[in-house]
């Protein structure tokens, strides 16, 4: 992807299918609110992909992570909507980027940390196409992300600590 600084950089992907909610359906004013986003079941739990992507993290190596919410303009851990604080791992790596961004509008999906430092990951839904447009998604990534990648590499977070989870149903 290219940077506004015009630096093109090439930011890790992975893939992960998840399972359709097919249990008791969610509040639907919580649906609504996020554009009735899929609900993924997660072990049993009903979740929307930023969360359910957490226990992957987790599995593969990050101590914990949160959803940071631009929309709700909150930090979210759980469904239904529970808000946290930023926790503290996050305090630093996070206030430098606000800093540097202006604000904190683009922040990736899901924070996460280790003692290696602060991961960001971004959730891309593949499934979000338009008709006849394959593998033209209409999730993509946004010029606020962008730029928050940009903030971010400039407050000395590597490039490493960036990924895109490419989403899909199964």
């Amino acid at each position: 992807m290219t940077l506004p600084s015009g630096t093109v950089v090439g930011v890790q992907k992975f893939s992960w299918p998840f399972q359709q909610w097919a249990g008791a359906p969610i509040d639907d004013r919580i649906r609504k609110r996020y554009g009735r986003k899929p609900v993924i079941d997660s072990h049993g739990q009903p979740l929307f992909a930023e969360l359910a992507i957490i226990p992957l993290l987790k599995r593969y190596g990050l101590e914990d992570a949160i959803w940071a919410d631009n929309y709700g303009r909150c930090f979210r851990n759980a469904m239904p909507f529970a808000e946290c604080p930023l926790p503290e791992p996050l305090w630093g790596p996070y206030g430098r980027i606000v800093a540097r961004n202006g604000g904190c509008s683009g922040c990736w999906d899901v924070i996460g940390w280790n003692n290696e430092g602060v991961m960001f990951v971004e959730c891309k839904w593949k499934g979000r196409q338009g008709r006849g447009q394959q593998g033209k998604g209409k999730d993509r990534m946004k010029p606020n992300a962008i730029k928050w990648l940009q903030s971010a590499l400039n407050a000395g977070t590597p490039l490493e600590r960036f990924a895109i989870c490419e989403w899909e149903l199964r």
